[in-house]
C-alpha cells in the first residue's frame, strides 16, 4: 500500500499529472509524456522545459526514455503483488475463472484500451468539439454580414438624407441671397429714381429762370434787371432735403467677397470636421481582434538587456523608470544610453500580447535581436532604424516609426486607451497594434512586411513612467 503514492509521485507528468505514458527525458534532466510534450510544444513558438523554462534551439528529438519505463513496470508488479486483495485483471480472475470478492465487483473491471487507442479517442472528441465551436461561430458570421449589410445600407441613406438636408439648406441660403442682393438693388434703386426727379426739377427750375433773365437782356430798368438776378443767384431748394451724389466706389465687390469667404469657411469646416466623420465610419468593424489563449504569448523582460534606470518587479512584469541608477552588473546585451529593454524570447509564429503604460511617454514594438545596445544613435533607438518597429505613445496621440519613418497614427475616440496590444503573425509577415480598451479593442496601425528572424518584444520609457505586461482577461 506505501508504494502506490511514491510510485505516483516519483513517476508521473507534471504536465498531466498521470503516471508516465511512453516518458521522454530532455536535456535539462526533466521528463513529460512524449505526448504531452509534443502537443505543449506544438502550440509554443519556442521548445523550452515547463518547469524549469530551459529553451533548447533546435528542438530536440523525442525518443523514449527505456529505463525508466523498464523501473515502472518493476515497481509497478511490485505495487500489485503488495496492494489490496482485489483482482486487478479481468481476464484472469473474472466470473470464468469463479473468483468471487465480499466487497469487490469483479464485473466493473474492464481490460483498459491501449494508449492507441486512448489517444485517438481523445484527438476525435477534441476535434468533435472544435467542429461543434466553429459551425456555432460560422452561423454567427453569416448572421452578423447580413445584419452589417442592411446596416451599412441604413447608413448609407441615412447619410444621403443629411446630405440633401444640408444641400437643401445651401439652396435656401442662396435664394435668400439673392432675394437680399434685389432688395438693395430696389431700394437704391428707389432712392436714386427719387433724387433724379429732384435734380429734373431743380434743372426745370434753373432754365425757367435762365429764360426769364435772357429776356431782360434788352431791358434798361436797372432795379429790376437787380432784383431779377439777386432772386435768380438763389439755391433750388432739393426736395430731399438733404443733397445726394453718385458713390465713386460703386461695385458689388464686397459682396462677392463676403459671399467667397463664407464658402472658404465651409469648406475648411468640412476639411477640419470631416476627419472625425471618417474615423466614425473606420471604427464600425464587423470583425475585431480575437486574442485567442494560443495566440497569446506570456513574456518576461529581461534583466541583462535592460538599462541601469530601469527597475524590474513582479517577476519581470513590470518596469519602471524612476530616476534611480541600479546597481546591475555589466552585460554586453545591456543598453548604455536609451531607457529601453527586450523581452528573453524572440518570437515567432502568431503570437499577442498586451502592456499597460504610466506617465508622459513611452514606446512598445518589436525588434530583431541584433539592434544597437551600446551608444545614442539611432541603431539603437526602438523604431528608429531598420531593424525594430514601434508605437510612441503619448497623453494625446500616437506616432508609428520605423526607420526614418514617423507616421502619425489617429485613434478612434476623443480619449486614448493606456493599455496596448500587438499581434504578430511572423509567417504572414503581418504586425498590428491596437488599442485596448475594457470593451473594444481598435485597430491603429498595421504593417505588412517580410521577418526574416525571431522578433522580440521592447520598450522604451521616458522620464517618471511605468509599463506593466498584462494577463489576457
Amino acid at each position: 500500500m506505501a508504494q502506490a503514492p511514491a510510485l505516483s509521485s516519483h513517476f508521473s507528468c507534471s504536465i498531466c499529472l498521470e503516471l508516465f505514458r511512453d516518458p521522454v527525458t530532455i536535456p535539462c534532466g526533466h521528463s513529460y509524456c512524449m505526448s504531452c510534450l509534443t502537443d505543449f510544444w506544438d502550440h509554443r513558438t519556442d521548445c523550452s522545459c515547463p518547469q524549469c523554462r530551459a529553451t533548447f534551439r533546435p528542438r530536440p528529438k523525442l525518443g523514449r526514455n527505456n529505463l525508466l519505463v523498464e523501473m515502472m513496470q518493476k515497481l509497478g508488479a511490485t505495487a500489485l503483488t503488495e496492494g489490496p486483495s482485489a483482482p486487478p485483471f479481468y481476464e484472469v480472475l473474472g466470473p470464468a475463472a469463479g473468483f468471487e470478492h465480499a466487497t469487490f465487483d469483479v464485473s466493473s473491471v474492464r481490460p483498459e484500451r491501449n494508449d492507441a487507442q486512448r489517444l485517438l479517442g481523445e484527438t476525435r472528441r477534441h476535434l468533435e468539439a472544435e467542429i461543434t465551436q466553429k459551425e456555432a461561430e460560422l452561423q454567427h458570421l453569416e448572421h452578423s454580414l447580413r445584419s452589417f449589410s442592411g446596416l451599412a445600407k441604413a447608413a448609407a441613406k441615412d447619410s444621403s438624407r443629411i446630405f440633401s438636408q444640408l444641400i437643401d439648406f445651401l439652396e435656401r441660403r442662396r435664394v435668400d441671397m439673392k432675394e437680399l442682393i434685389r432688395a438693395q438693388e430696389k431700394a437704391e434703386r428707389a432712392r436714386a429714381e427719387t433724387q433724379l426727379q429732384s435734380l429734373q426739377r431743380q434743372l426745370s427750375e434753373l432754365r425757367r429762370r435762365d429764360g426769364e433773365l435772357k429776356k431782360l437782356s434788352g431791358s434798361q430798368d436797372q432795379p429790376l434787371v437787380t432784383q431779377m438776378c439777386e432772386s435768380c443767384r438763389c439755391p433750388v431748394a432739393a426736395q430731399s432735403g438733404s443733397p445726394l451724389t453718385v458713390s465713386p466706389s460703386l461695385s458689388f465687390g464686397p459682396v462677392r467677397k463676403a459671399v467667397s469667404d463664407l464658402k472658404e469657411q465651409l469648406q475648411s469646416l468640412y476639411q477640419t470636421e470631416f476627419p472625425s466623420v471618417a474615423s466614425a465610419v473606420k471604427s464600425v468593424k464587423l470583425l475585431e481582434l480575437k486574442a485567442a489563449r494560443k495566440d497569446f504569448s506570456l513574456i518576461f523582460w529581461d534583466p541583462f538587456t535592460a538599462h541601469r534606470e530601469l527597475a524590474l518587479t513582479e517577476r519581470n512584469r513590470v518596469v519602471s523608470r524612476t530616476g534611480g541608477i541600479k546597481d546591475y552588473a555589466d552585460h554586453p546585451d545591456r543598453f548604455d544610453t536609451w531607457g529601453q529593454v527586450l523581452c528573453t524570447e524572440g518570437l515567432q509564429g502568431r503570437s499577442y500580447w498586451e502592456a499597460e503604460w504610466d506617465g508622459q511617454q513611452v514606446a512598445l514594438g518589436l525588434t530583431y535581436e541584433g539592434i544597437g545596445r551600446k551608444g545614442s544613435s539611432d541603431e539603437c533607438r526602438l523604431g528608429h532604424n531598420a531593424l525594430s518597429w514601434s508605437l510612441q505613445c503619448g497623453s494625446s496621440s500616437f506616432v508609428f516609426c520605423h526607420g526614418s519613418r514617423k507616421q502619425p497614427v489617429e485613434a478612434p475616440g476623443s480619449s486614448l486607451s493606456r493599455r496596448v496590444g500587438v499581434f504578430l503573425d511572423h509567417d504572414a509577415g503581418l504586425l498590428c497594434f491596437y488599442m485596448v480598451t475594457p470593451t473594444e479593442v481598435h485597430l491603429l496601425h498595421r504593417v505588412e512586411a517580410q521577418f526574416k528572424h525571431p522578433l522580440y518584444p521592447a520598450v522604451w520609457l521616458g522620464g517618471m513612467t511605468t509599463i506593466t505586461l498584462c494577463a489576457l482577461d
